[in-house]
Formats: structure tokens, sequence, C-alpha cells
């Protein structure tokens, strides 16, 4: 096939950055593994505690690398990529004027490294830091590399359980502690995020004359709620999740104080608590339409009717296609990673527009409405 193309339409320049293109996305996991080597060094936290340009030589001997002294090199090669993905920047000092490097390409120890704002979600405590963890373990990645033969020759609902012997996402997590644990930090991280735009930015959505209660339904670990109560005094809310998931939530530091928050176990398969406000973060994407429509039944049969105080379910999830999206290249290509996500995990999936209306509508909601971004993801209301 190269043969046809060389000597034809297509220029030769054309036809190798083509190929150096396709090369970087099948090479893609290359920075994938650079970038959780450098979170397991403690390279950003290094850099950070320097509060400063830190040199090639101080960052290696600051690591907890034995022999850093032979490591320098291998150091300067690994930060050489993640430089390049924009993790931090890198500036050459030395031989005339400062400079600053892309891949930082000179050899030597004259290099010195800044975070970047995507280097500062790499921090312990970083959004970052727990997504890696989890999305990186080598026992998530797995069902990944039997994606095709899937296809090809199986009938189990998703490649996850292909390789877990039929075990779902949820039970596995159950099994592996430590995936647990870094699944819990990803959901508290981005949580703690949208829950500072929410009541910084967006009040409105809470206080609206007449709502008393909010129910955050699979709420876990309590985030988006305790933020909610700290920032609305009067707004009575709950905390709801399967009995097991905030057995200990009661007794945590978040929620000793706070009397306008309780916790409740139960499913939201079943029955959710009455109230005004029902709120579903990144809930639904994880189920197909058939159990999404039993979530959101039973959050329209929970929230109020009154015509004085009628109620609505607030929904953050993604909307595969949103204008606000399409217009930026990193956030569509986000979206459509996080979509496959839910295929191969989950047997979820993201919804666009028209399947978002469809479930609505199905769930026997009177209209809905999709208020703004959050990033890759948008705040939607949905009324009874």
């Amino acid at each position: 096939m190269s043969q046809d193309l060389v000597g034809g339409s297509i220029s030769s320049d054309e036809l190798f950055e083509a190929q150096a293109r396709a090369r970087n996305f099948a090479f893609s996991y290359i920075v994938s593994m650079a970038l959780k080597c450098i979170v397991v060094l403690g390279v950003p936290d290094a850099i950070h505690r320097h509060q400063g340009p830190t040199s090639l030589s101080d960052l290696a001997s600051s690591l907890p690398l034995p022999l850093h002294h032979s490591k320098v090199d291998a150091l300067r090669r690994l930060m050489r990529p993640l430089v390049h993905a924009g993790f931090f920047t890198a500036t050459v000092k030395g031989g005339g004027a400062d400079h600053e490097q892309l891949g930082g390409e000179e050899e030597g120890e004259d290099h010195y490294y800044s975070l970047t704002t995507m280097g500062k979600l790499l921090l312990p405590g970083g959004s970052l830091s727990p997504f890696i963890d989890l999305h990186l373990d080598p026992k998530v990645m797995t069902q990944w590399g039997m994606l095709s033969s899937w296809f090809l020759y199986c009938s189990d609902p998703v490649p996850f359980e292909v390789v877990h012997d039929g075990m779902s996402f949820w039970e596995w997590l159950d099994k592996e502690p430590d995936q647990k644990k870094a699944f819990g930090g990803v959901m508290v991280e981005d949580s703690k995020l949208v829950a500072r735009v929410l009541v910084s930015e967006c009040r409105e959505v809470f206080e609206e004359s007449e709502m008393e209660s909010l129910v955050d339904v699979g709420g876990g670990a309590g985030t988006m709620a305790i933020e909610i109560a700290k920032a609305f005094p009067k707004l009575k809310c709950t905390v709801f999740d399967l009995p097991r998931v905030v057995a200990n939530l009661k007794e945590g530091d978040g929620v000793k104080g706070l009397e306008n928050l309780e916790v409740v176990g139960g499913s939201m398969f079943d029955k959710v608590p009455p109230t005004d406000i029902v709120l579903l973060k990144l809930i639904l994407h994880d189920w197909d339409d058939e159990k999404c429509l039993k979530i959101l039944k039973c959050c329209r049969e929970a929230v109020s009717h009154d015509e004085k105080k009628k109620g609505k379910v607030i929904i953050i999830d993604m909307v595969m296609g949103h204008k606000a999206v399409l217009e930026n290249h990193e956030l569509s290509q986000v979206q459509y990673c996080f979509d496959l996500l839910m295929l191969v995990n989950f047997n979820g999936k993201e919804r666009n527009e028209k399947e978002w209306q469809s479930l609505f509508m199905a769930a026997g909601f009177s209209d809905y409405k999709i208020i703004r971004s959050l990033g890759p993801k948008c705040l939607i209301e949905a009324y009874p």
C-alpha cells in the first residue's frame, strides 16, 4: 500500500506526517505509563516543594532513587514527552540567554522544570492522581487487550466481565481494596471540583423559592451533599446510597456538626427518599437504558409534585455532542473515551441530547433543560 501512495497525489511530507500521527496514537500508552511513573515517583510534589523552577539534578536527588546519580539522564528522558504533553515546562539555562524547551532536547543537567496547571492536578490531593492510580492499574487495563476478541467471539455483556469470570465491575471492586480506594478517590476529587463550581457559579439551582430539601442519590462518600449543605444551611441535604456504602459515613468528620445533613441507606432501584430536589452526579452513565428508567422513575416519584413547590431532578452527566463540547477538541475526545470506558467496563453509555430526552419522557418527566456545561459534563434539570 505504501508503494501506491509514494509518487501519487499525496506528498511525501503529508505521508510522513500521517504516519507519525498514527504512530503517536499507537504510542499513546507510552505517555500514559510515563505519566503513571512520575506520579509514583512523586515528581510533581518534588517540584512543588522547591517552590520554583527545579533543576534536573535537584529533582533527581529529591526523589526516592537509591542510585539517583545514575538515573539523571533517564529522568530527563522520562520528563521529555510529559513536557511536550503539557504537564511541565522545561527551561534550559546556560550557554547564553535562558530559553524554554518543548521537550528538553539538550543533554546535561541544566534543565529546570515547573508545573503547568495540568501538572498541578497531579499533586497529592489533586484530582488526577487517583484517576491515574485507578485507570492505569494493570488489573483495570486487562480488558482493553481483548476488546476485539469480545466483538468477535464473546456473548458476555461487557469485556470486563469476560476477563473477571462474570463479575461486574462493582462486584470486583468489593474484592479489590486498593482499586476500591482509588475509585473512591476519583469520585471524591471530581465531586470536590464540581461542587465548588456549583456553589459558586450555579447557586440559583439550589436557591429557588420553596425548595427545602435535596437527596444526593448514589452519593457515596457524601462529598457533593456536604459541600452543598455547607453552602446552603437552610437546605436539608441527604446522602443516599447502599447501606454498606454509607455505614460509616455518619461518623465522618465532614458530616459531624452539619445539622442540615443526614445519611440514609437504600437502593436507588427501589425507592428514593421524598425531597424537593434529587441530585444524580455521574450515576446514569454507568447503566443501560432499562436500569436508568428504573432510577429515573424512582427519582420522579420522590420529588415534590406540589404546584407551589414543584420539584426537580438535577443530573450531572455528559451530553454527547453538546455545542459547548463540540467546539473544544479536548472535551470531545474525553467524552468519546468515557463512552468507550462505559462500554467496556459497565454496559453503560454516554448519551446525546436526543437519548436523554427519550429517557426523560419514558420515565414520565414533563420537560427538561440543559443549564450549562461543566467541562465535558453538563448540568441538566428534569421536571416531573
